[in-house]
């Protein structure tokens, strides 16, 4: 099975992409900037900038974006 893990470089993707490459998975990595994950695989790709055919030769697809916002995360800004 080829899965492409999208967002590979955050927080959640890193640990996707390594239970998959520890189950022997064929992992490939898309991120912007620099492969920070252990996929043996990397496309170095903005999430916005995906087409169809960048993902057709794989299995599954699993997207691991994710956004915040001061409702979702709360912060507070020294003064």
């Amino acid at each position: 099975m080829k899965i492409a893990v999208v967002c590979a470089n955050g927080k959640a993707g890193k640990l996707i992409v390594k239970e998959a490459v520890e189950r022997g998975i064929d992992v490939t990595a898309i991120a912007k900037g620099k492969n920070e994950s252990n996929a043996p695989h990397y496309i170095e790709k903005d999430l916005f900038d995906l087409t169809k055919e960048d993902l057709q030769d794989f299995d599954v697809v699993i997207d691991a974006f994710g956004a915040w916002t001061e409702e979702t995360l709360r912060f507070t800004a020294l003064h």
